[in-house]
């Protein structure tokens, strides 16, 4: 374990006026190239769930302060060291964990990948609810390369992509280009270089514009239903409409547009 801070948490304005903030969680141990060791991970929960507990929050932007590695995924020294496998498995969960928390937490998230993002650290992007990313980057799984398999992200990789795309990533280690990534619905976006930090602030300014507690029902929705036959998904659904009727944001929405004005979020 190390004491040392290897996520920078950093709150900025969400956009030119009033008093939302976003959160940037900045993966900063660029010597080991952001590797996603068990420190790492156990700060990267603890700082996301600090985010989204802060109500002037309304966007978390996880991103790198190294200047070509969003992160290089798993800690390959635990993968080979002695430690009995029962110990490795229950570290394990660390990643799971992680992937949950991002998908459940009702703020929004977005991955700012500014650097290669490659195995598990895909997961964690695939994880976030939206991907923008470098036009320099490549994204990948190259764990078969040194033996291993993407076993803890694939079932996010064949919720993002189609089949044999997915199949190619992770059985031939092929790291993607950031355009061929958006092509195969890996990234929302991507960006020249010059205009990434722009982008970024523009995209969070976009989701700071909403009602937070409709983009948080809407994102409980998705979680709830992504795996729910058609029927039972439709039924849920209707309930998620139901409840959002009883909302003072969704009645605020409604009248600012009558109104030709911006809403005022009441968070209720």
């Amino acid at each position: 374990m190390t004491d040392r801070q290897l996520i920078r948490y950093d709150l900025r304005p969400a956009r030119s006026s009033g008093s939302s903030l976003a959160a940037y969680l900045i993966l900063d141990d660029p010597d080991r190239r952001n590797a996603l060791s068990d420190p790492l991970l156990d700060q990267l929960s603890e700082l996301l769930t600090r985010a989204a507990a802060d109500p002037d929050v309304r966007v978390i932007v996880l991103t790198s302060s190294h200047d070509r590695v969003f992160s290089s995924g798993g800690n390959l020294d635990a993968f080979a060291d002695t430690r009995p496998t029962i110990t490795k498995y229950a570290g394990l969960s660390r990643f799971p964990d992680i992937y949950r928390t991002l998908m459940s937490i009702d703020t929004p998230v977005v991955c700012a990948a500014n650097g290669d993002v490659l195995a598990g650290a895909l997961g964690i992007a695939l994880a976030c609810d939206l991907v923008i990313a470098k036009q320099s980057i490549r994204l990948g799984c190259p764990e078969i390369n040194i033996g291993a398999f993407p076993f803890m992200i694939s079932a996010l990789i064949f919720r993002a992509t189609g089949r044999l795309v997915a199949n190619e990533l992770m059985m031939t280690g092929r790291l993607l280009s950031a355009a061929e990534a958006a092509s195969a619905g890996l990234v929302n976006r991507v960006v020249a270089d010059d205009e990434f930090g722009s982008a970024v602030d523009d995209l969070v300014a976009t989701i700071a514009d909403k009602s937070p507690l409709l983009l948080g029902l809407g994102k409980k929705a998705i979680a709830a239903t992504r795996d729910l036959p058609l029927d039972a998904a439709l039924d849920y659904l209707q309930g998620q409409l139901a409840l959002a009727f009883t909302t003072d944001d969704l009645v605020e929405g409604v009248r600012a547009f009558k109104d030709k004005r911006a809403p005022v979020w009441r968070n209720q």
